[in-house]
Protein backbone atom coordinates (compact mmCIF):
# COMPACT_ATOMS: atom_id res chain seq x y z
CA UNK A 1 0.00 0.00 0.00
CA UNK A 2 1.64 3.25 -1.09
CA UNK A 3 2.13 6.10 1.37
CA UNK A 4 0.31 9.32 0.51
CA UNK A 5 1.81 12.24 2.38
CA UNK A 6 -0.35 15.02 0.88
CA UNK A 7 -3.74 13.73 1.98
CA UNK A 8 -5.38 11.28 4.34
CA UNK A 9 -8.40 9.10 3.72
CA UNK A 10 -11.61 8.45 5.59
CA UNK A 11 -13.06 6.08 3.04
CA UNK A 12 -11.21 4.28 0.27
CA UNK A 13 -13.20 2.52 -2.43
CA UNK A 14 -15.57 3.21 -5.29
CA UNK A 15 -16.61 6.31 -3.33
CA UNK A 16 -13.64 7.77 -1.45
CA UNK A 17 -13.27 10.66 0.97
CA UNK A 18 -9.95 12.46 1.47
CA UNK A 19 -8.67 15.66 3.01
CA UNK A 20 -5.41 17.50 2.56
CA UNK A 21 -2.79 17.02 5.28
CA UNK A 22 -0.80 20.21 4.70
CA UNK A 23 -1.57 23.90 4.47
CA UNK A 24 -2.84 24.50 0.98
CA UNK A 25 -0.17 27.07 0.18
CA UNK A 26 2.46 24.33 0.55
CA UNK A 27 1.05 22.64 -2.55
CA UNK A 28 2.24 25.18 -5.13
CA UNK A 29 5.60 23.43 -5.58
CA UNK A 30 4.16 19.91 -5.31
CA UNK A 31 1.39 20.00 -7.89
CA UNK A 32 2.91 17.09 -9.81
CA UNK A 33 3.22 15.05 -6.61
CA UNK A 34 -0.39 15.82 -5.69
CA UNK A 35 -1.67 14.70 -9.09
CA UNK A 36 0.44 11.53 -9.05
CA UNK A 37 -0.65 10.60 -5.53
CA UNK A 38 -4.35 11.24 -6.16
CA UNK A 39 -4.21 9.42 -9.51
CA UNK A 40 -2.50 6.43 -7.90
CA UNK A 41 -5.04 6.41 -5.07
CA UNK A 42 -7.97 6.58 -7.51
CA UNK A 43 -6.47 3.79 -9.60
CA UNK A 44 -5.61 1.53 -6.68
CA UNK A 45 -9.15 1.69 -5.30
CA UNK A 46 -10.99 1.84 -8.66
CA UNK A 47 -12.49 5.06 -7.33
CA UNK A 48 -15.36 6.45 -9.39
CA UNK A 49 -16.31 9.28 -7.03
CA UNK A 50 -13.68 11.24 -5.09
CA UNK A 51 -14.94 13.54 -2.31
CA UNK A 52 -12.42 16.09 -1.03
CA UNK A 53 -13.29 17.47 2.40
CA UNK A 54 -12.38 21.18 2.50
CA UNK A 55 -13.66 21.83 6.03
CA UNK A 56 -10.29 23.32 7.09
CA UNK A 57 -9.40 24.83 3.71
CA UNK A 58 -10.48 28.38 2.90
CA UNK A 59 -9.24 28.60 -0.68
CA UNK A 60 -7.84 26.48 -3.52
CA UNK A 61 -4.94 27.75 -5.65
CA UNK A 62 -5.26 27.42 -9.40
CA UNK A 63 -2.60 24.69 -9.43
CA UNK A 64 -4.76 22.46 -7.23
CA UNK A 65 -7.86 23.25 -9.29
CA UNK A 66 -5.89 22.14 -12.33
CA UNK A 67 -5.17 18.80 -10.65
CA UNK A 68 -8.87 18.29 -9.92
CA UNK A 69 -9.78 19.05 -13.53
CA UNK A 70 -7.20 16.48 -14.67
CA UNK A 71 -8.80 13.87 -12.44
CA UNK A 72 -12.20 14.74 -13.90
CA UNK A 73 -10.79 14.37 -17.41
CA UNK A 74 -9.54 10.90 -16.47
CA UNK A 75 -13.10 9.83 -15.66
CA UNK A 76 -13.23 10.36 -11.90
CA UNK A 77 -16.27 12.23 -10.54
CA UNK A 78 -14.78 14.88 -8.24
CA UNK A 79 -16.74 16.46 -5.37
CA UNK A 80 -15.76 19.26 -3.01
CA UNK A 81 -17.46 18.98 0.38
CA UNK A 82 -17.60 21.72 3.02
CA UNK A 83 -16.21 24.24 0.52
CA UNK A 84 -16.08 27.81 1.82
CA UNK A 85 -18.18 30.55 0.25
CA UNK A 86 -15.03 31.92 -1.41
CA UNK A 87 -14.16 28.56 -2.95
CA UNK A 88 -17.75 28.04 -4.11
CA UNK A 89 -17.77 31.52 -5.70
CA UNK A 90 -14.48 30.86 -7.52
CA UNK A 91 -15.88 27.59 -8.86
CA UNK A 92 -19.02 29.39 -10.04
CA UNK A 93 -17.25 32.33 -11.67
CA UNK A 94 -14.75 30.10 -13.48
CA UNK A 95 -17.59 27.70 -14.38
CA UNK A 96 -15.52 24.84 -12.98
CA UNK A 97 -18.64 23.81 -11.08
CA UNK A 98 -19.75 22.33 -14.41
CA UNK A 99 -16.93 19.81 -14.05
CA UNK A 100 -16.49 19.54 -10.29
CA UNK A 101 -19.42 19.16 -7.90
CA UNK A 102 -19.44 21.69 -5.05
CA UNK A 103 -21.16 21.08 -1.69
CA UNK A 104 -23.54 18.49 -3.12
CA UNK A 105 -22.58 15.85 -0.53
CA UNK A 106 -22.24 16.04 3.24
CA UNK A 107 -19.13 15.01 5.12
CA UNK A 108 -19.20 15.33 8.90
CA UNK A 109 -16.30 16.38 11.16
CA UNK A 110 -13.41 13.99 11.70
CA UNK A 111 -13.95 14.08 15.46
CA UNK A 112 -11.81 13.07 18.39
CA UNK A 113 -13.70 10.93 20.87
CA UNK A 114 -12.22 9.61 24.13
CA UNK A 115 -8.72 10.22 22.84
CA UNK A 116 -9.29 8.42 19.54
CA UNK A 117 -10.35 9.70 16.16
CA UNK A 118 -13.97 8.93 15.36
CA UNK A 119 -14.16 8.31 11.64
CA UNK A 120 -17.58 9.00 10.18
CA UNK A 121 -17.80 6.37 7.48
CA UNK A 122 -20.27 6.48 4.59
CA UNK A 123 -22.81 3.71 4.25
CA UNK A 124 -21.89 1.54 1.25
CA UNK A 125 -25.06 -0.44 0.80
CA UNK A 126 -27.78 -2.67 2.16
CA UNK A 127 -28.32 -6.40 2.45
CA UNK A 128 -31.39 -7.13 0.33
CA UNK A 129 -33.16 -10.46 -0.07
CA UNK A 130 -33.15 -11.78 -3.62
CA UNK A 131 -36.79 -12.52 -4.61
CA UNK A 132 -35.66 -15.54 -6.65
CA UNK A 133 -33.41 -17.51 -4.26
CA UNK A 134 -34.12 -15.64 -1.00
CA UNK A 135 -30.41 -15.24 -0.30
CA UNK A 136 -29.09 -11.90 0.95
CA UNK A 137 -26.93 -9.89 -1.42
CA UNK A 138 -25.11 -6.59 -0.92
CA UNK A 139 -26.71 -3.83 -2.99
CA UNK A 140 -24.97 -0.48 -3.47
CA UNK A 141 -26.94 2.41 -1.99
CA UNK A 142 -26.87 4.26 -5.33
CA UNK A 143 -28.88 1.52 -7.09
CA UNK A 144 -32.26 2.70 -5.81
CA UNK A 145 -34.69 2.58 -8.73
CA UNK A 146 -32.31 0.42 -10.78
CA UNK A 147 -31.59 -3.31 -10.99
CA UNK A 148 -29.13 -5.35 -8.97
CA UNK A 149 -27.70 -8.81 -9.60
CA UNK A 150 -27.88 -11.46 -6.90
CA UNK A 151 -24.41 -12.71 -5.98
CA UNK A 152 -25.84 -16.17 -5.27
CA UNK A 153 -28.08 -17.02 -8.25
CA UNK A 154 -27.07 -14.23 -10.68
CA UNK A 155 -30.71 -13.23 -11.27
CA UNK A 156 -31.41 -9.51 -11.50
CA UNK A 157 -34.09 -7.76 -9.48
CA UNK A 158 -35.42 -4.23 -8.95
CA UNK A 159 -34.07 -2.20 -6.02
CA UNK A 160 -37.12 -0.50 -4.55
CA UNK A 161 -37.48 2.03 -1.77
CA UNK A 162 -39.54 -0.50 0.20
CA UNK A 163 -36.78 -3.12 -0.06
CA UNK A 164 -34.19 -0.64 1.23
CA UNK A 165 -36.47 0.46 4.08
CA UNK A 166 -36.97 -3.17 5.12
CA UNK A 167 -33.26 -4.09 4.92
CA UNK A 168 -31.95 -5.14 8.33
CA UNK A 169 -28.28 -5.36 7.35
CA UNK A 170 -26.04 -2.47 6.28
CA UNK A 171 -22.50 -2.46 4.93
CA UNK A 172 -19.54 -0.10 5.11
CA UNK A 173 -15.78 -0.24 4.59
CA UNK A 174 -13.28 0.52 7.35
CA UNK A 175 -11.07 3.43 6.20
CA UNK A 176 -8.12 2.09 8.20
CA UNK A 177 -7.88 -1.59 7.21
CA UNK A 178 -10.40 -1.60 4.29
CA UNK A 179 -12.33 -4.52 5.81
CA UNK A 180 -15.96 -4.77 4.77
CA UNK A 181 -18.14 -4.25 7.84
CA UNK A 182 -21.57 -5.84 8.01
CA UNK A 183 -23.82 -4.79 10.86
CA UNK A 184 -27.40 -4.10 11.89
CA UNK A 185 -29.33 -1.12 10.55
CA UNK A 186 -29.77 0.07 14.15
CA UNK A 187 -26.00 0.70 14.28
CA UNK A 188 -26.31 3.71 11.94
CA UNK A 189 -24.99 6.88 13.64
CA UNK A 190 -23.65 4.84 16.57
CA UNK A 191 -19.94 4.73 17.48
CA UNK A 192 -18.48 1.25 17.07
CA UNK A 193 -15.13 -0.46 16.64
CA UNK A 194 -14.00 -2.12 13.42
CA UNK A 195 -13.97 -5.87 14.15
CA UNK A 196 -10.67 -6.22 12.31
CA UNK A 197 -8.50 -3.27 13.44
CA UNK A 198 -10.52 -1.68 16.29
CA UNK A 199 -10.66 1.72 14.57
CA UNK A 200 -13.45 3.83 16.08
CA UNK A 201 -16.03 4.46 13.38
CA UNK A 202 -19.57 5.73 12.95
CA UNK A 203 -21.52 4.62 9.88
CA UNK A 204 -23.63 7.42 8.45
CA UNK A 205 -25.50 8.20 5.26
CA UNK A 206 -23.13 11.03 4.34
CA UNK A 207 -22.44 10.51 0.66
Amino acid sequence: MPVFDLFETREAGTVSIVRFMQQIDDFSHRTTDLFEQLSRFVGDHECLKLVIDLRNTTYLPSSVLGVLVQLHNQGCEVHLANASDDVAEVMRVTQLNRLIHVNEVEVGPWDKVAGAELLRVPLVGYGLTCPECLHETLVDKHLLGKRATCTHCNESFSVTADAIREAEQIFATCPECHTQIRTQRGDLNVGMSCPQCDALIEIRVIV
